[in-house]
């Protein structure tokens, strides 16, 4: 062997092992950090050096995830700047609902605050599963400005917020033009991101200040749904059907609406939207049951709950509605 040909070859080991090495450290880089300087650290790798790490799973799986949520291929899925948006002129008309589950009844004064300011007439649906809650609930919300009725209904606690959404308020949320779904979100036990997530949901949905639900509302004579873009802290990797694809099979089967593709999908995650309702008819006029919904056991996947969240924007895209995400510029550099 020539030494020319032993040298190339020395060479090319040499390379090889430095570009591993660099790899294998940059990519242990990424995991040293926290959310969400985890995100963005990986996303600046990833989008300059993509020969570097084209070879590692991690890559590969944020490739697919890039492709979806940053290059949607769905022209039915679009980003919308509040600020862009014109405030509509008269929305008097449409009749507004708004459905929150109150599982936890400190931060029901959260959500008055928010309400407070409200600009036009509303319902408002409280879910609560504690009879204790009713009437200090009643007594915090029945004062609100633009409130027309209250009704506060005691339900089982089976299915987290999105059952009594369903089994308790389906049939009547059809008498309504558009509707809001919130609750008191904690997600205690399973992260450390609840309150944070919780407030930036409620905010981004709730916030009257510049004219915001003003706009959202105006937005629902022509999207489907409209709901903040998932928040920075959560990791798209958890943005998949997963195990929840057969239940949601299932479901789109037994109301006759095309089945979901595998894979990731777009859904507003924490179950806090805006929905205009000719959108969700299929899910709101199927008759639900409480027993349907599992006993709460602090489950994180694999539910009718979680299912039945991920479905949401899909049963808006089947019923030919274009889905609105409301872009905050700041979060953009933690996508995927």
């Amino acid at each position: 062997m020539q030494n020319s040909e032993l040298l190339s070859r020395a060479w090319h080991g040499i390379k090889t092992r430095a570009k591993n090495f660099l790899q294998h450290t940059l990519l242990r880089s990424i995991e040293k950090l926290s959310v969400p300087k985890k995100f963005a650290w990986r996303n600046f790798l990833f989008e300059q050096f993509p020969s570097l790490f084209a070879s590692t799973p991690a890559y590969t799986s944020w490739q697919k995830a890039y492709n979806y949520f940053i290059a949607p291929q769905n022209n039915n899925i679009e980003l919308i700047d509040l600020k862009e948006v014109p405030t509509p002129g008269n929305i008097s008309s449409m009749k507004i609902a708004i459905q929150a589950h109150i599982f936890y009844p400190d931060l029901a004064p959260e959500l008055a605050v928010l309400l407070k300011d409200f600009p036009v007439s509303f319902n408002l649906l409280i879910s609560t599963p504690h009879a204790k809650n009713i009437e200090p609930l009643s007594r915090l919300f029945k004062t609100l400005p633009k409130l027309g009725e209250l009704d506060i209904s005691l339900t089982p606690n089976r299915g987290r917020d999105i059952g009594p959404l369903l089994f308790e308020f389906s049939k009547k949320l059809l008498e309504y033009d558009c509707f809001a779904h919130v609750h008191t979100k904690k997600s205690m036990g399973t992260n450390s991101i609840g309150n944070p997530w919780r407030e930036y949901l409620l905010k981004n949905l709730l916030d009257s200040s510049n004219h915001r639900t003003l706009k959202i509302l105006g937005l629902l004579e022509t999207y489907g749904m409209v709901y903040p873009r998932k928040y920075p802290l959560i990791d798209v990797e958890n943005c998949q059907w997963g195990s929840n694809l057969p239940i949601a099979e299932q479901f789109c089967e037994s109301v006759n609406i095309p089945l979901p593709s595998k894979g990731y999908i777009e859904f507003p995650a924490g179950s806090m939207f805006w929905a205009k309702t000719a959108a969700l008819q299929p899910l709101l006029a199927k008759a639900f049951l409480a027993d349907e919904f599992e006993q709460e056991l602090g489950q994180t996947n694999n539910t009718l709950a979680h299912a039945l969240e991920r479905s949401l924007s899909h049963i808006a895209l089947s019923q030919g509605y274009p889905i609105a995400l409301l872009q905050e510029s700041k979060l953009n550099h933690y996508y995927p």
